[in-house]
């Protein structure tokens, strides 16, 4: 059995491991039991309306039990203190919003909550994927030094496990935590979200293959740019979302121990980028499915298929929801 990819001493043992944390799964899949989820590949006879739930986030054998148990604790703390509040009204004294010269996006800064665990369980997330092996993440990859850079981090930066628990109080942790500071130099984030969607759980879960400066990831509801330097105001950086260059980067970054602030974008805008990635998915996917339909069509009819045809195909085998 392998060793465990953070600490590198205990096996790999722990099975059922999700890719994304609880801060994310349940708004992309929904609740534990009632997950569903879809995959989009643009191979053309590939079916995209079978259920997949949870299992295309979920891997055997990359962590051990204990480190599961450290990366399970952080998760918890953002839950309870960040996801679980950031859009309630009524623990809307935690945070404080700062509107943004004409704009419809505005920041919601974090008042309460740990910055420096919440860099940790951003970068648990960038980690996690970069060892995916699944078709969501696969093509995925940070470079050598920056993964081991963010194991380092992780490893060292996580509570400890000991008699097979983690069960050093909150307060603790994050005092001893911040003594740490070091560990985060250089890395920066922008973390992106809406205050209200009709539909919350529409969203996509992808890490671009390419972008590397910045990572960028969607999950479910949030969007992540993840630096390895400062950003600098005036430079143009990879923008897969079409976020940062209508706003002012250095306002929006997230440097090491600063309050946490979340761009939180227009619901119409927000919409617009889920707009945008379906119908490059379409767009990717169509071409392939058209040839395939059209060698079938004819082997079965023996004559070109027409419009009407093709409308009919789609219409019967790719229903919407």
């Amino acid at each position: 059995m392998p060793l465990c990819a953070i600490c590198l001493q205990r096996e790999a043992d722990q099975t059922g491991s999700h890719m994304l944390s609880a801060f994310i799964i349940e708004s992309t899949v929904g609740e534990r039991g009632k997950e569903k989820g879809y995959l989009i590949d643009d191979e053309p006879n590939f079916d995209y309306r079978n259920n997949t739930g949870a299992a295309p986030v979920v891997e055997d054998y990359l962590f051990c039990r204990g480190c599961e148990q450290r990366m399970s604790y952080i998760e918890g703390y953002i839950c309870r203190e960040y996801r679980d509040k950031i859009k309630t009204e009524r623990f809307a004294q935690g945070f404080r919003d700062i509107h943004l010269p004409e704009q419809q996006d505005f920041i919601r800064e974090a008042k309460n909550v740990d910055p420096l665990v919440f860099t940790l369980l951003i970068a648990t997330l960038l980690f996690r994927i970069s060892l995916s092996s699944s078709k969501l993440f696969r093509e995925f990859e940070l470079r050598p030094d920056e993964q081991e850079q963010l194991r380092v981090l992780i490893n060292e930066a996580l509570p400890a496990y000991e008699n097979f628990k983690v069960k050093i109080k909150n307060n603790k942790y994050i005092s001893e935590l911040n003594q740490k500071r070091e560990l985060f130099e250089g890395l920066y984030y922008i973390i992106c979200t809406y205050d209200h969607l009709e539909n919350p759980t529409e969203g996509y879960n992808l890490a671009h293959p390419e972008f590397r400066l910045p990572y960028n990831i969607m999950l479910g509801q949030i969007i992540v740019f993840f630096f390895f330097e400062k950003p600098r105001a005036g430079a143009r950086y990879l923008d897969y979302f079409k976020v940062l260059d209508s706003h002012d980067i250095t306002a929006i970054t997230n440097a090491p121990g600063d309050k946490i602030k979340t761009l939180i974008i227009a619901e119409e805008n927000w919409k617009a980028i889920l707009e945008r990635e379906r119908n490059k998915l379409v767009e990717k996917k169509v071409p392939g499915l058209m040839n395939k339909f059209v060698a079938d069509f004819i082997r079965d009819h023996n004559r070109d298929p027409t419009n009407d045809d093709w409308l009919n195909y789609v219409k019967e085998n790719f229903p919407e929801e």
